[in-house]
């Protein structure tokens, strides 16, 4: 499974942003929730964290049932597999003539 997380809150920072139908992103940082958070509703609904993206973004869990010993890098904390944020750059090519969706 793959969550996405709010690296502004580095761990132990546990942060969930409060439920709201009608949200609309305003490009502030109070958004979505913590790496922390992410771990805990993971572990609850019976994953475990694997790995994190290198950008600070997303989060990586597999269903404990199905982690092997030495499969994944340990231990499989928020602390020690937190990424924080990094902005990163990719040249995508060159711009489409005309949409072709």
């Amino acid at each position: 499974m793959v969550a996405e997380y709010n690296s502004k809150f580095p761990p132990p920072c546990s942060y969930v942003m409060e439920y709201n139908e009608n949200h609309v992103w305003d490009w502030s940082d109070g958004a979505g929730m913590s790496l922390t958070a992410a771990t805990q509703l993971g572990e609850e609904l019976g994953y475990q964290l694997v790995g994190t993206n290198l950008s600070g973004v997303n989060a990586f869990f597999v269903r404990k049932d199905l982690v092997k010993e030495n499969m994944f890098p340990t231990p499989a904390t928020a602390e020690n597999l937190y990424n924080p944020t990094r902005p990163l750059t990719f040249f995508h090519g060159q711009a489409a003539k005309r949409f072709l969706g």
